[in-house]
């Protein structure tokens, strides 16, 4: 009798992890239509000059990111990424294009600029720590 409750219990188990694998696809699925369509909204508002092209920005552990000047176009985006080993930084768009980013080591956070200007972003309590971009 227990080899029966053995077999049933297992046939139970393959059958539930066949069914959450399907179900992961279809939620994937869904959310993959759901950003094409706003990718799709988002380009018609506004035209971009360029390719798009991502840049990293490092906020080294000794108080200082790198690079701390960039001049990129409309509908480029740029990484900022926590190098600091423990601890964390709080990245601040002085031109108020973000809420302030509270950043632990190794965290990163994007933002695409759409908009030509200059704009200028430090770090919380490390005066040295500042980028300038322009955006042509």
């Amino acid at each position: 009798m227990t080899k029966k409750w053995m077999i049933l219990i297992t046939i139970l188990m393959l059958a539930g992890v066949l069914v959450s694998g399907c179900t992961d696809n279809a939620d994937t699925t869904a959310e993959n239509e759901i950003e094409e369509t706003t990718t799709e909204d988002t380009e018609e508002e506004v035209e971009t000059i360029g390719e798009g092209i991502d840049y990293g920005v490092k906020m080294e552990w000794f108080g200082k990111m790198n690079p701390d000047e960039l001049e990129l176009n409309r509908g480029d985006t740029i990484a900022w990424r926590n190098g600091k080993p423990q601890g964390t930084y709080t990245l601040i768009s002085d031109d108020g294009l973000f809420e302030n980013q509270i950043m632990d080591n190794n965290d990163a956070y994007e933002y695409t600029f759409m908009t030509s200007g200059t704009y200028t972003f430090s770090v919380q309590d490390e005066s040295n720590m500042t980028l300038t971009v322009t955006v042509r």
